[in-house]
């Protein structure tokens, strides 16, 4: 079952995450945001993909944060142990957002006014995740689906700032807040036989590997949840998906993410 996160509790749990950081170092990320108020064309260079991304993430505030803790073997410390955090930040009266993708959330189960009055404020949230998320002794490795939005948004909450005018800065800049250590699926499924070369959706994914899904669809501490077990399941059956090869490689950003590595 999910722990949500809410302003009252937010300290406690990230207290509890912190205790258990050292015992389970791979740390799975979701986020729910507003949607795309900018869409890309599906031939879109990779820096037109990132003015696209960093103008959506730029304009719009996170709704919701997931986040799974698990060991090498996907073990988490207890069964359906995930947390979401739910921020205050989004009024769906006055910023921008897609209508579509809010009906989709309110459907899921997505209460706003809730967020908006109990919810957590994305400065306050700022230092606690970046002092003892992503800046911790223990050396964590952060496994995403389709991330780079979810990638974007994070350091956007943690760097308090717009993100950087060029995909270049931006990879250096997520490369220093995540090390070595971020991996994303989609990415890594393009070369795993039967996962239909990286094409594949989150949902479609797991019933590739024949998963079953936990909790509710577009709620990110479930979502977060199942890309452990999606990840887990890849690991057992491939059993090289962490190498130097798939590290700090965003699926959609690949041949920059490449120069970025060779440059280091």
């Amino acid at each position: 079952m999910a722990i949500n996160v809410w302003k009252d509790n937010l300290v406690e749990q990230v207290d509890v995450i912190l205790r258990l950081r050292g015992s389970f170092p791979y740390v799975a990320i979701d986020t729910e945001f507003p949607g795309f108020i900018r869409s890309t064309p599906r031939h879109a260079s990779e820096e037109e993909r990132y003015d696209d991304m960093k103008y959506n993430v730029d304009h719009m505030q996170l709704i919701q944060l997931g986040l799974t803790l698990f060991d090498k073997d996907g073990n988490t410390p207890w069964p359906g142990c995930c947390w979401q955090l739910n921020f205050s930040d989004f009024d769906p009266d006055t910023d921008a957002c897609s209508e579509d993708s809010i009906e989709l959330l309110l459907h899921s189960g997505h209460n706003l006014q809730k967020n908006q009055r109990d919810g957590v404020d994305a400065y306050r949230c700022s230092y606690l995740l970046c002092v003892k998320l992503f800046r911790h002794p223990y050396k964590s490795k952060y496994i995403t689906f389709h991330g780079l939005y979810d990638v974007a948004f994070l350091i956007k909450m943690i760097t308090r700032a717009p993100l950087p005018n060029t995909l270049n800065e931006f990879l250096v800049l997520t490369r220093s807040v995540f090390g070595d250590d971020l991996y994303d699926i989609k990415y890594i499924s393009r070369f795993c036989e039967g996962l239909h070369e990286g094409k594949a959706g989150l949902l479609t994914l797991s019933k590739l590997l024949e998963l079953e899904p936990v909790g509710i669809r577009h709620q990110a501490a479930y979502d977060s949840l199942l890309i452990r077990a999606i990840f887990n399941k890849m690991k057992q059956l491939w059993f090289d998906i962490e190498g130097e090869r798939f590290v700090s490689i965003l699926y959609g950003l690949e041949n920059n993410c490449m120069k970025s590595k060779k440059r280091v």
